[in-house]
């Protein structure tokens, strides 16, 4: 059985995207061009969103495709439109029934079971069309109805400068809780959402260790999820639109950051108790079966 420090070690390992899973990624984005590039007039593409910035949580899904496209005359269609042209183009190759649009995106689903292992697999894609105007891009947005604007590299740079001036630990703490996020079905819809409130909730000197910053996180989070949170890029829509008009969705977000401080606050009281097991325990009823305890 491992200590709690040593078992944190180890989690934020298991948390790191290996060579394998990064050299996957990259070919079967490159099979996507491929196919987009037979179809449309493509520009540019690269992977973007959590994978580029180092956010990614494992297993790897929805990992995010930037598909620039040239003709500017999309930008006169409805954003369903776009997204429905990407479909169709990628449909007839992955399988109708594993590629489908989302709010931005095109989602290509590789049958992969979602499982919490290391094998190494990329579960799916988000493929999203935007075009490059000056300093940012335009991406849709079918629930607004509008062409968004949109900056990655900004929150890319945004996240490296956090992680800084945390003692390199703000990138591992986001992961950690995100990966809790997805092992209770997601009561925080948007993960990117999680990003942006820990530039604000998690600043300072990194004081540690894991489970007492995880705990304020939790703790500080409950009630400032509520408020509303810009684009940190000063661009699109509020990352916490999701909770506009949904008052039961906020209020699920909140009590499931309750209980996760709960969880939190008696696996600290387990292990000062000496009681490491029962400890650990708790925090892979937390985090899931990426959490090892031994």
């Amino acid at each position: 059985m491992m200590s709690i420090p040593e078992a944190f070690e180890k989690f934020r390992g298991n948390l790191e995207i290996t060579e394998t899973e990064s050299q996957k990624a990259s070919h079967r984005q490159q099979s996507i061009r491929k196919e987009l590039e037979t179809a449309l007039d493509v520009e540019d593409t690269f992977l973007t969103g959590a994978y580029r910035r180092n956010t990614k949580t494992k297993p790897l899904a929805d990992v995010d495709i930037m598909v620039v496209l040239k003709d500017t005359a999309y930008l006169d269609l409805h954003p369903h439109e776009v997204l429905e042209a990407v479909r169709k183009v990628l449909a007839p190759i992955y399988g109708e029934d594993r590629v489908c649009c989302d709010r931005r995106a095109v989602r290509v689903d590789f049958g992969v079971k979602l499982v919490d292992d290391l094998t190494g697999d990329v579960v799916s894609f988000d493929v999203v069309p935007g075009f490059a105007e000056e300093d940012h891009y335009l991406i849709p947005d079918d629930v607004l109805a509008e062409w968004i604007p949109t900056n990655p590299k900004v929150h890319a740079e945004l996240a490296t400068e956090a992680n800084n001036a945390f003692s390199e630990r703000w990138k591992p703490v986001v992961k950690m809780v995100k990966t809790w996020n997805r092992n209770h079905d997601h009561p925080i819809e948007s993960s990117f959402l999680i990003e942006v409130m820990a530039l604000k909730l998690l600043t300072g000197a990194w004081v540690g260790p894991y489970p007492l910053e995880l705990r304020q996180f939790f703790t500080t989070a409950i009630s400032a999820i509520a408020q509303r949170w810009p684009d940190p890029a000063h661009l699109g829509p509020d990352v916490s639109d999701m909770f506009d008009g949904q008052p039961g969705k906020l209020e699920a977000a909140q009590r499931a950051l309750r209980a996760a401080e709960a969880v939190c606050t008696e696996a600290i009281r387990l292990e000062r108790s000496g009681r490491t097991g029962g400890a650990l325990a708790k925090w892979q009823e937390l985090f899931g079966p990426l959490f090892v305890k031994s």
